[in-house]
């Protein structure tokens, strides 16, 4: 009778908490490159954006020299205090006179005393100020 016992194959219940995440895993191993393109495609911005932020800094240091005349003008026009409305104005004046370089017109006072060009004249007044500030 005991060997009758032994001939018969032993069951052992498993714990149900042994097997619980067996069913999870579909076990392909491999992973396809669809699933890297959202990852991909913000790595890219994020390498634009940095791009443009450096791009935009180095535009705008005023602490390394180099040969640019808007630079300059940048320049000249932050150590006047001058608004961008102002800088427009000088700007368009600069171009009009036909200057060389656009940071001639922090030089030059004649130019704001000379007949303005056509299209400059409605805003003679505003020149007239400039003048004003940046040669008093």
């Amino acid at each position: 009778m005991n060997s009758s016992l032994l001939c018969q194959p032993l069951f052992a219940q498993v714990s149900r908490w042994q097997r619980l995440g067996d069913g999870l895993h579909n076990g392909r191993g491999r992973l396809e490159i669809a699933e890297f393109w959202p990852l991909l495609i913000v790595l890219a911005l994020a390498a634009i954006a940095i791009a443009v932020i450096v791009k935009v800094r180095k535009r705008n240091d005023m602490t390394e020299h180099c040969d640019d005349p808007e630079k300059l003008f940048r320049e000249l026009s932050q150590a006047h205090g001058l608004d961008r409305q102002s800088r427009k104005l000088l700007w368009k004046l600069a171009d009009k006179s036909n200057l060389a370089q656009p940071g001639e017109v922090f030089l030059r006072p004649g130019i704001f005393q000379a007949e303005l060009p056509v299209d400059l004249r409605e805003q003679e007044a505003a020149y007239q100020a400039l003048q004003q500030r940046l040669f008093s």
